[in-house]
């Protein structure tokens, strides 16, 4: 154990680029971080996760219809929960259940606090393999093989309104499809709720910066964070959040969409890109809207009959029956 965390420390080894050099940790260490980190999590919110069939569209619980770590780059494209905090979730199922390494793609904020700090979301983020979201760091982990977590709504989704809870508001660029079609990626669409159901936003970001007092401060602080896209002004990205409280402790619900390649498109056909991108944003929305309706039959979707269930017998709560859930509803984008 000494060894492991000897030869992970930056001590040792630097990384001087961090989409060829970065390793994953030794799985001491990602059991670790996990226990440190994603543990409790899963304790008090129960994630359930789902995966589509490629061929038939059907849906399966668990992670067993994903694509394996060597199909090729793999790009998870999903929508942006309220406050981010199931990120761990999501990137250790992925490593425990299929051996995949989704390297998210992380906004600047996050690489610009903590530093020398290792329970900072920079030192983690880093250390499970996220890179500063930017064009080139997207490129390029396509271009070496590598997989992707992207969020496009960003900041706009992670800190929603009142009443936007599972709404996506993705930009109108399609860059991230064409950068995938050139590379052959298979694209899979990821749908998650949860985290809306466990918190109750009081006052939207907007409305915050009209506070006395705390409005002006919240209103510079803003200015001083990098904006996540490049061709967007830091002024024009809200980075405040909404003042928040308590509401539940609801049980977190993932899908993973049917797979969907672009191996016979062409990435300068940015028509067939465009329809690309809305199928992907459909099927995410598709999803959120079926995971809204069956979460409703999980009966233990509540904590005060979840949370002593799994204390008490040591395993998982069951969900929902999926013969309300087990086929994908296309669009007919």
């Amino acid at each position: 154990n000494l060894t492991d965390i000897m030869l992970e420390s930056s001590l040792f080894y630097k990384i001087t680029d961090p989409i060829t050099d970065w390793r994953l940790p030794s799985d001491y260490r990602i059991k670790l971080l996990d226990k440190e980190n994603v543990g409790n999590q899963r304790k008090l919110f129960s994630p359930v996760f789902f995966s589509t069939s490629a061929t038939t569209g059907q849906r399966y619980l668990g992670l067993g219809q994903l694509p394996g770590p060597d199909d090729g780059p793999l790009l998870f494209v999903g929508n942006h929960q309220l406050f981010g905090f199931d990120l761990g979730m999501i990137i250790s199922q992925l490593i425990y259940d299929r051996g995949i390494v989704a390297r998210g793609l992380a906004h600047p904020f996050v690489f610009n606090t903590g530093d020398g700090n290792s329970q900072s979301p920079k030192s983690l983020f880093e250390r499970m393999g996220a890179v500063m979201v930017s064009p080139r760091n997207y490129y390029r982990l396509m271009q070496t093989g590598q997989s992707a977590l992207l969020f496009p709504g960003g900041v706009r989704e992670v800190f929603h309104g009142k009443n936007e809870a599972y709404k996506l508001f993705w930009p109108e660029k399609v860059d991230f499809v064409r950068i995938a079609a050139k590379f052959n990626a298979t694209v899979i669409p990821l749908s998650a709720v949860g985290a809306a159901d466990s918190i109750r936003v009081l006052v939207d970001a907007p409305d915050v910066l009209k506070l006395p007092f705390l409005g002006p401060r919240a209103a510079n602080w803003t200015k001083n964070v990098t904006a996540a896209r490049f061709d967007t002004d830091a002024n024009a990205e809200l980075f405040v959040p909404p003042i928040p409280a308590p509401k539940d402790i609801s049980r977190f619900y993932f899908l993973f969409g049917e797979p969907m390649s672009t191996t016979d498109m062409d990435f300068n056909d940015k028509e067939a890109c465009e329809e690309f991108y809305k199928e992907v944003k459909s099927r995410v929305e598709i999803g959120l809207d079926d995971l809204v309706r069956a979460k409703e039959h999980d009966p233990f979707k509540d904590p005060v009959r979840r949370i002593p269930y799994e204390q008490i017998t040591g395993k998982k709560a069951p969900t929902f029956p999926m013969d309300i859930f087990s086929s994908t509803t296309k669009s007919s984008s």
